[in-house]
């Protein structure tokens, strides 16, 4: 069961009820206070709504001025205290990280609400009301836990969220806590300047996607899917600003994403003393299957996603010309094979089965009785994993072998033309880019929300240098202050671009 904190998140649906919590009642916003106008009026109700054009509808004010630069110090500061919560995960322990966030939604007057799927772990979901009683939703995704961080090799703390040279050192700060603070100063900033808009805005922040998100967006899809039931959209990590060798930007929007098909391969044979060791092993067995593996190549294929992005990146580059239709390109031996060597461009084109766990005996001098590897496979969209396995079997070429899935989900993918992207466009325009759809070569929780029918794309409007780049799951994480302050100014644009839409 969930636990659920603060004030329930359906309040402000089409079902009016009450406000038990006073801080909330205070700032809800009209919405709210007209539900409950309508409760406790009961038999006014008719008379009211025959005199609503003239007593109860009028004009709304001009918005008021965002202040950005205060609102930069503000999300600095609130991301510090986001970063200090350690997240890691796993254990995970997002709890006291969403109820964080919960309190700063509630300050503003945000109905926000906290679960608990599992003992210390957190999902966190606020909801700004719109004005659009038929316009569909926008869901603002992140994820609240982070990857592990020795703090033996960073130069600051890891979770001590250093001021240093203008930027946030810390684990989180561009994966995916950054983010998550410039979804949420971004809502702030609408409702305080009294800008309305005619979708509501979701902001979802869950926990566990670092380990594949099965207690996190998982787990809110299977048990509370109706606090996104009415929403259409959703943004989430996976694009950004970035930049070309040549120093053009563009918008990198992600409409696809590889599906992982993570595998344990486990060899058994007779266990011993290692001073006389049989011919083969569980060990060796492992070895020879592992061998066989990380020799194989899978074939090459390439998807629209994936040749649309290429396309794009010769029209920025000017080149080289076989960009401009990859598929075709890659027909010739020399030049994929040199395509190929660049790792990044490898794995877009084609799956890839990369071992990562090794483990067998506990001790030099025995032979164990079973010895497992474990291999992070990445599939492109539209492979049948089942085929992909028995494929596998082929390459290992030894029945012995067990091979047991321990993650896989299928691949889904969003519509290159939408309203958001269409948003998304205007907004890149404002700075004369251009924005460039792309598969990414990892998985976010994107997959879950689009599995139930939402259109969701991969951008947080951040740009981040290479060096901060490397920091995402490496040493060192770090975000720009000004680029923080930007990406919220750019994030409240999209939002107004977005709510305007119909």
């Amino acid at each position: 069961m969930s636990v659920r904190e603060g004030l329930d998140f359906h309040l402000l649906s089409m079902k009016p009820k009450f406000i038990a919590n006073a801080r909330v009642a205070a700032g809800a916003g009209i919405f709210a206070a007209l539900a409950i106008g309508i409760a406790v009026i009961g038999p006014m109700a008719a008379e009211a709504r025959q005199h609503r054009d003239h007593a109860l509808i009028e004009e709304a004010p001009e918005p008021r001025p965002i202040n950005y630069d205060k609102l930069t110090q503000e999300a600095v500061a609130l991301l510090q205290q986001y970063v200090r919560i350690n997240t890691t995960n796993p254990p995970g322990d997002e709890l006291d990280a969403a109820k964080m966030l919960k309190e700063k939604f509630l300050a503003d007057g945000i109905p926000a609400t906290v679960w608990e799927p599992a003992p210390g772990r957190g999902i966190v979901a606020a909801r700004l009301r719109g004005t659009g009683r038929h316009t569909r939703a926008l869901v603002l995704l992140s994820h609240m836990d982070v990857v592990p961080a020795n703090p033996k090799e960073w130069q600051v703390p890891p979770f001590s969220a250093q001021i240093r040279d203008g930027e946030i050192w810390g684990r989180g700060t561009l994966d995916d806590k950054g983010p998550g603070v410039i979804e949420l100063m971004a809502m702030l900033a609408i409702k305080r300047a009294g800008i309305l808009l005619n979708r509501d805005v979701i902001f979802l922040a869950t926990g566990d996607e670092e380990e594949g998100g099965k207690i996190g967006a998982g787990w809110m899809v299977d048990h509370e899917a109706d606090v996104f039931g009415d929403a259409q959209y959703l943004l989430n990590e996976g694009g950004g600003i970035l930049s070309r060798p040549n120093g053009r930007k563009y918008y990198g929007v992600s409409l696809s994403e590889k599906t992982p098909l993570w595998l344990r391969l486990t060899a058994t044979g007779e266990a011993g003393h290692a001073a006389v060791p049989p011919d083969n092993t569980a060990v060796t067995r492992l070895i020879a299957a592992l061998d066989r593996v990380a020799a194989y190549r899978a074939p090459i294929r390439v998807v629209i996603p994936v040749r649309d992005y290429f396309r794009a990146i010769a029209q920025l580059d000017g080149g080289p010309p076989e960009f401009t239709n990859l598929a075709t390109a890659l027909r010739d031996d020399d030049f994929a094979r040199k395509f190929v060597t660049v790792p990044r461009q490898n794995a877009l084109v084609r799956d890839t089965f990369t071992p990562t766990v090794l483990a067998g005996s506990q001790k030099t001098n025995i032979i164990p009785a079973s010895a497992y590897a474990e291999i992070d496979g990445r599939l492109l969209p539209g492979d049948n994993p089942q085929k992909v396995i028995a494929n596998l079997r082929k390459v290992i070429a030894d029945d012995s072998i067990k091979i047991d899935v321990l993650l896989n989900f299928p691949a889904e993918s969003s519509p290159r033309k939408s309203d958001l992207m269409t948003a998304i466009g205007d907004l890149a325009a404002t700075e004369n880019e251009v924005v460039v759809p792309m598969m990414i070569a990892g998985f976010t929780d994107s997959h879950y929300f689009r599995e139930k029918g939402l259109d969701a794309y991969g951008f947080i409007p951040i740009e981040a240098t290479p060096a901060e780049e490397r920091g995402v799951h490496g040493l060192n994480e770090r975000v720009s202050v000004k680029q923080l302050g930007a990406a919220v100014r750019r994030m409240v644009t999209l939002l107004r671009l977005m709510g305007t839409r119909q």
